[in-house]
């Protein structure tokens, strides 16, 4: 199954390239918004935000993802995104569709959370993305791992409201499609669809 869900930056948005190719320190990744940082911010905030039903490793490091498994007995989120030495990817792919934007080069300084204070040479520059902008990501479900896991996925865009992605960036999300046209839904299915049929934080 395939369907479609807008994420929005609520805040300027930059995932880092790790190059300073262009003068800036920070420089926004190429691909502006990989799948791979979706899928990865993604398996983080549903691990910290599991609903009642669902297990998780609440691991991240691939070592550790492996020794939690090591009995054969995989929780629901490694399930759904797939770990290393798994048979395969896990339950789904997204395509991120990026718009066309301008983007800005912004002056920060470095804060040291020990002392909140900055030192003298600590500004840096970096690359943004303006607040809403908004993403089109294409997900394309694998419908054998059935009905249990997809609402995991869901929830985990639901959790995305209130987590990061790139360098702090908050960001909303909502569904594009009426996933309950496409399958039969029950009544929790119905709810969670309903909470993603609009933007949490506004239009």
């Amino acid at each position: 199954m395939e369907f479609k869900v807008l994420v929005k930056n609520l805040t300027s948005l930059t995932v880092g390239g790790g190059s300073t190719i262009g003068g800036a320190d920070i420089p926004l990744n190429p691909m502006i918004l990989p799948p791979s940082t979706v899928k990865g911010v993604l398996r983080t905030s549903i691990s910290n935000y599991l609903p009642k039903g669902y297990t998780s490793c609440r691991k991240i490091e691939p070592n550790e993802i492996k020794e939690a498994h090591k009995d054969g007995n995989v929780c629901d989120v490694c399930k759904l995104f797939g770990y290393p030495d798994y048979k395969d990817s896990g339950c789904f792919a997204l395509t991120v569709k990026v718009p066309e934007v301008k983007k800005y080069r912004i002056t920060r300084v470095k804060i040291y959370d020990k002392t909140q204070t900055s030192e003298e040479g600590s500004l840096f520059t970096q690359e943004i993305i303006p607040p809403n902008t908004e993403f089109e990501i294409e997900v394309h479900y694998r419908d054998i791992c059935g009905e249990k896991l997809l609402k995991l996925l869901l929830y985990s865009f639901l959790s995305l409201r209130f987590w990061r992605i790139g360098r702090n960036a908050m960001v909303d999300v909502k569904l594009k499609d009426d996933i309950c046209v496409k399958i039969k839904c029950d009544q929790e299915m119905k709810e969670i669809v309903s909470s993603l049929s609009e933007y949490l934080w506004g239009d």
